[in-house]
């Protein structure tokens, strides 16, 4: 085990979590870099959304907050 990364979504407005750090949320990687495909349609339009990164090591876990929001417009 060296390394897995995942994401999780927030609905920024309230703090709560709309998509969990999960196996379905792992990050991918290639030659370039780590990526992932988020599916946007159970999203609701005209809300804010925070993605959190969370990152497993050998040394740990550490999650990711630098308050990167994006908005869902229709």
């Amino acid at each position: 085990f060296t390394s897995e990364s995942y994401y999780s979504l927030l609905d920024y407005a309230t703090g709560d979590t709309v998509i969990p750090f999960d196996d379905h949320t792992k990050l991918s990687a290639d030659s370039e870099g780590m990526y992932f495909k988020l599916y946007m349609n159970g999203l609701q339009a005209e809300r804010y959304y925070k993605l959190l990164i969370k990152h497993n090591n050998n040394d740990g876990v550490t999650i990711y907050d630098e308050d990167y929001y994006f908005k869902i417009v229709k």
